[in-house]
């Protein structure tokens, strides 16, 4: 027992010399580690503004010898904050972030963001630490600058909210948390915080951003807008020429899909708070690129013409979840574009084309839809839900809802949302049949647009009422010519209507009597009667055209032995048709 006591003593000896030996040389090893890390960091940190030292490259610097992270940190007497932080925490109440499609819970700035804003909101002396370096007292005051955030953070990206799973599906087009990149940080408590997106210690990327956001790559690592991958803002090789405004900030990149988010959006002091839109001004959002400045069709210059969708006379009405029953009138770029989705792809009629992808509507039937299938469902958002309530032609049928004209169900309507139902119509231009579906752009058009042409197609602006691609005189009386119904020779043969080719007495009418085609037809669709009729009872002024007959008739009557012929009960221009057949 003697004997192995001993070898015992001697084995639990070694074994306590090699553990010893070993503890010492793991512990010399971790330090070796923090210490490669913290000089690291440091090198890391001394090339960056965040280098306050006399020989930090930014304009604040203190002149006094000093370490380099002292500014933040202290290893004794630290705020109970977090950190090892050795500032004082502004006691401020900050103006957070709002909007109508925010879904995450705000509150004040915690954790990491708040260590961050005891400089960046600017209300404390940079100089002003904990535990200053033995014998020295800065002098340093508040940042000042473009760094600076204030104490309003309402135009700044929120922070301090739970980005759980929960958020991402309720909110939508939001990544789940879990498959964020590595990089992208959220705190101990899940929260999004300064530091999600920026690394205080490594500006390897401008901003000390975490990612390299050409391309929209830290953006998109949370936010997926939906339909944005290949869409043109994301893609575009557009530069700016130099002339007007700089679109991008400072440091941006050179083309539109390399700055992808950044073309519309700033993180920080956006120009417009709600959704961190960059312009202070809505429509030049948009026009600050589409001005031929970047795009190379200045959409800008449509909206100086004299008849024009008005962009600028309701801004920042329009809402993403606004509901189309309901909403305040109003018009803007995105009541029609959807920015995170255009693509330049084309379509047939009625599609939608890439143009209007992923843009809300309403149907023919009258219910919202949240992405629309066909153009006119666009068109239909405005004109399709209510009753005009601007001055216009009054009708047999004072219906002005363009829905409601263009009802398939109606007896007869201009092809846009269903086949028109005139099989037997003659006439028409080559290109259409009886067959033929037509968008409402191809009425309602830039005047100046041409397939092969340098101006953009689409209703944003013409010098034709109401933003019609081509003269149509819907007045009363209107000399005929070709110029003046252009519009509809567009696609029916001026000869065909005009020299007596058709069924009807055009030309006893439209040139004779300089009736204009609108005094009998109405352009969109009719409710009551086939061929569009629908009379005009006075003009847009107000002057009368169309009355009742002397029997007190005013109507069309269809010859149903005859289809496309009948008979008008009416007075017109001191006319009486009493009855008067075609």
């Amino acid at each position: 027992m003697g004997a192995r006591s001993d070898g015992d003593h001697r084995e639990r000896g070694t074994f306590a010399r090699i553990a010893c030996r070993a503890a010492g040389l793991a512990l010399m090893l971790a330090w070796a580690l923090l210490s490669a890390t913290a000089a690291a960091a440091q090198t890391q940190i001394a090339r960056t503004v965040h280098n306050l030292t006399s020989s930090g490259p930014g304009t604040f610097r203190v002149s006094e010898a000093a370490g380099l992270c002292v500014f933040c940190h202290t290893p004794h007497n630290a705020s109970p904050t977090r950190a090892l932080w050795n500032r004082e925490v502004s006691g401020v109440t900050y103006k957070l972030y709002e909007s109508s499609t925010l879904e995450a819970q705000l509150s004040q700035p915690t954790g990491s963001s708040r260590l961050c804003l005891s400089c960046h909101d600017g209300t404390l002396a940079l100089g002003n630490l904990r535990v200053p370096p033995r014998g020295s007292r800065f002098t340093l005051g508040p940042l000042t600058g473009r760094a600076v955030l204030g104490t309003d953070l309402s135009d700044d990206h929120p922070i301090s909210f739970v980005y759980d799973s929960a958020l991402a599906l309720r909110r939508g087009q939001l990544a789940d948390p879990l498959t964020l990149p590595r990089t992208i940080r959220l705190d101990d408590t899940r929260q999004l915080q300064c530091t999600s997106c920026h690394d205080p210690h490594e500006d390897r990327n401008p901003k000390f951003l975490r990612l390299d956001n050409r391309f929209g790559a830290l953006c998109t690592s949370c936010h997926r807008p939906r339909n944005w991958t290949g869409s043109t803002h994301s893609v575009a090789t557009a530069t700016w020429n130099g002339t007007g405004s700089n679109p991008w900030p400072p440091g941006a990149f050179p083309t539109v899909g390399e700055n992808a988010c950044i073309n519309c959006h700033r993180p920080h002091a956006a120009g417009h708070p709600q959704r961190l839109l960059a312009q202070s001004a809505e429509p030049v959002v948009c026009t600050i690129c589409h001005n031929g400045a970047v795009a190379p069709k200045s959409i800008e210059a449509e909206f100086l013409k004299p008849f024009r969708h008005p962009i600028d006379s309701s801004e920042w009405t329009h809402d993403p979840k606004e509901e189309p029953a309901v909403m305040p009138r109003h018009v803007a770029c995105v009541d029609c574009h959807n920015p995170h989705a255009v693509t330049p792809a084309p379509a047939t009629a009625p599609t939608a084309t890439g143009r209007t992808r992923g843009s809300r509507g309403v149907s023919i039937q009258g219910a919202r839809v949240d992405e629309v299938s066909f153009e006119y469902e666009v068109c239909l958002k405005c004109h399709g839900v209510n009753e005009s309530t601007t001055p216009g032609i009054l009708r047999r049928d004072a219906v002005r809802n363009v829905r409601l004209k263009i009802n398939p169900a109606n007896p007869s309507y201009h092809p846009v949302a269903a086949q028109g139902k005139n099989t037997t119509i003659v006439g028409l231009e080559p290109g259409y049949t009886p067959s033929s579906f037509i968008y409402c752009t191809d009425c309602h058009n830039n005047d100046e647009w041409t397939p092969q042409g340098t101006r953009p197609r689409g209703p944003h602006g013409s010098r034709y009422e109401p933003i019609l691609e081509r003269e149509f005189q819907a007045g009363d009386p209107a000399a005929e010519s070709p110029a003046s119904y252009a519009l509809c020779y567009k696609c029916h043969n001026r000869s065909t209507l005009i020299d007596g080719s058709g069924r009807f007495p055009h030309k006893k009418h439209v040139v004779e009597k300089n009736a204009s085609c609108a005094v009998c037809h109405d352009i969109h669709g009719s409710r009551q009667n086939i061929r569009l009729i629908n009379f005009m009872l006075r003009t847009k002024t107000g002057s009368t055209v169309v009355t009742a007959s002397s029997s007190g008739r005013l109507e069309f009557v269809p010859d149903l032995a005859r289809p496309g012929r009948g008979s008008c009960y009416l007075k017109c221009h001191g006319e009486e048709h009493n009855p008067r057949s075609y």
